[in-house]
């Protein structure tokens, strides 16, 4: 028998769960097995008891038995091990259950690949429906496209390829999209259409290339929109989609005024099957102004959905050069990247937010961005005030800035998974010296007592904390080069890897009394997997699979036998 079918034979079911009123009342649930706790008091134990969602007994098999009834359910792990739900601290809800409709370009080796795949998936729509894709990325095909700008596609192939459906093609970093011509008729985009201020939009010869990068994106907001039951639909796709690879917590980093109408309706109506830590987005100016009048929502439908921060995007990514440095690119010595967000205005957003406590979560992935936000930030930074202030990314920092995140208080919430993607082809924007100094140094900032969470920032990665963690302890891309891991200092034990997405996490929504480790009175979520990472040989890291996620003590997915599809 193999061990997918002895774990679901070893699922006890009673027929009727019972109300669990008190203490002295049996359990639930109970689970059976190898547990990391995430609590350095009995940081493994091997049963725990759940009651009410919440965990009511954590420590040995004997004495959880004893607790039960008749109708208690027992699930044995047997050679499978759990751990505290997952929480991926930063990634994009709409754009998880965009992608899995739109048109994947992940993966691709060249341009002319793309265009065949967007090709094929219009000759099956009917003219003039809007076709979408998502996931390209120019540095990670082996040659340049013909005619592009800077490593850059133009949209004359495309438009040649698909002449009849407007074209939106989302690049993997969420930060430049390339329109075909008919979608830039459709949107007025001509040689005449002026860039939002910081935006670009990639002219070549005098005329738009159909590349726009940053808030130019914006442009092509009429051909993207959608309404509230398509909202709802992309929630219930995200969070299927997360669930089947272990997350509990989902940590929305940027959710529009529909998006986060959906995921309220859904809360009320007891549809979320995970938790939702949803950040408003500041440039959806009708999403700001809803929220700061209505103030924060901590906890709603059954402990599924929090709105309490605001996401503000300071600069660009590093893969379109728009990531906002102090001096220029190594690659391109004519930009230094770009300002995406008034640094009066993020002042002012702070202040006047400060009186509900909202939490203020800026993307900044440039050193310049880092610290010029930083510098915003420090007057609002009291030691007495519980701020939790948040810089999502905080990729590239300036010598001598990672302290600044301990002084004030500031959490790093870190994407371990964009050092596999992207190290490769990041030393030629940056060069060795500021690669070495302040590239992704997860190290350097624990060491100076910052907390340091992680997320996948999906769908420009994957969903996979698997992969996360593996990038996080060996700092390797996934193929598994270099042999000792691109500046191999900066790597994370393991321990640490799990805390990060686990106790960190849970710390930078303020809900570390409620989740990120297995103890009494906690939520009771748990993602199983199949191997424990702690002890797994560094090899075998990237084949663990997802057994079983639980959440509140409802087993909410269990990996489908492989003969029964």
């Amino acid at each position: 028998m193999r061990p997918l079918q002895q774990l679901a034979a070893l699922i006890l079911a009673a027929t009727a769960l019972i109300s669990c009123q008190s203490q002295t009342e049996p359990p639930e649930i109970i689970v059976l097995g190898r547990l990391v706790t995430m609590d350095p008091q009995q940081p493994q134990v091997s049963a725990v008891a759940i009651s009410n969602g919440r965990f009511s007994f954590v420590g040995d098999q004997a004495a959880a038995l004893a607790l039960r009834s008749p109708a208690t359910r027992v699930i044995d792990l047997r050679d499978a091990t759990a751990y505290p739900g997952f929480i991926d601290a930063h990634l994009h809800i709409a754009g998880i259950g965009s992608a899995q409709r739109s048109v994947d370009l992940t993966g691709g080796s060249s341009f002319s690949e793309l265009v065949d795949r967007v090709a094929a998936r219009a000759s099956t729509l009917r003219k003039g429906v809007v076709l979408q894709g998502r996931g390209w990325h120019q540095s990670k095909w082996l040659n340049p496209p013909p005619g592009h700008v800077e490593g850059f596609p133009t949209h004359h192939a495309l438009s040649e390829a698909v002449p009849d459906h407007p074209v939106v093609l989302e690049h993997a970093n969420g930060h430049s999209i390339l329109l075909n011509q008919r979608a830039m008729e459709q949107l007025g985009v001509d040689a005449n259409t002026i860039a939002p201020e910081g935006g670009v939009i990639v002219m070549s010869d005098g005329q738009p290339t159909g590349l726009l990068h940053e808030t130019a994106i914006d442009l092509a907001a009429p051909l993207q929109t959608y309404d509230l039951q398509t909202a709802e639909e992309l929630v219930e796709l995200a969070q299927q989609h997360l669930l089947s690879e272990g997350v509990t917590t989902a940590h929305d980093a940027g959710a529009s005024q529909i998006d986060l109408e959906a995921q309220w309706n859904m809360a009320r109506r007891g549809d979320l099957d995970m938790r939702l830590y949803s950040m408003v987005y500041a440039s959806d100016e009708g999403a700001l102004s809803e929220w700061l009048a209505r103030g924060p929502l901590i906890n709603a439908g059954g402990a599924k959905l929090t709105v309490r921060s605001i996401k503000v995007q300071a600069d660009g990514a590093l893969g379109s050069r728009t990531a906002w440095l102090h001096a220029p690119y190594t690659d391109a010595p004519n930009t230094s990247g770009v300002l995406t967000y008034n640094l009066d205005e993020l002042s002012a957003l702070i202040r006047d937010s400060r009186e509900d406590n909202w939490q203020i979560n800026v993307h900044a992935i440039g050193d310049r961005a880092n610290s010029e936000v930083l510098a915003v930030f420090a007057p609002f930074t009291d030691r007495d005030s519980d701020h939790r202030f948040r810089i999502e990314h905080a990729q590239h920092l300036r010598l001598g800035d990672g302290p600044l995140f301990a002084e004030q208080g500031v959490i790093a919430s870190m994407q371990p998974i964009h050092l596999s993607s992207d190290r490769p082809w990041a030393i030629d924007r940056l060069g060795q010296k500021r690669i070495v100094e302040g590239a992704y140094i997860w190290r350097d900032l624990l060491d100076a007592g910052v907390i340091v969470a992680s997320g996948t920032d999906a769908p420009v990665e994957p969903v996979d904390p698997i992969a996360n963690f593996y990038a996080a302890v060996t700092r390797k891309t996934l193929k598994g080069v270099p042999e000792t891991g691109f500046e191999p200092a900066q790597k994370l034990s393991r321990m640490e890897a799990l805390h990060a997405m686990t106790l960190a996490a849970a710390h930078a929504a303020f809900e570390e009394q409620a989740k990120g480790s297995i103890e009494v009175g906690k939520l009771a979520d748990l993602t199983v997997l199949d191997q424990d990472l702690t002890t797994v040989p560094e090899a075998e890291i990237l084949n663990t699979e997802v057994l079983l996620t639980i959440v509140g003590g409802e087993l909410v997915y269990q990996r489908p036998e492989t003969d029964n599809p």
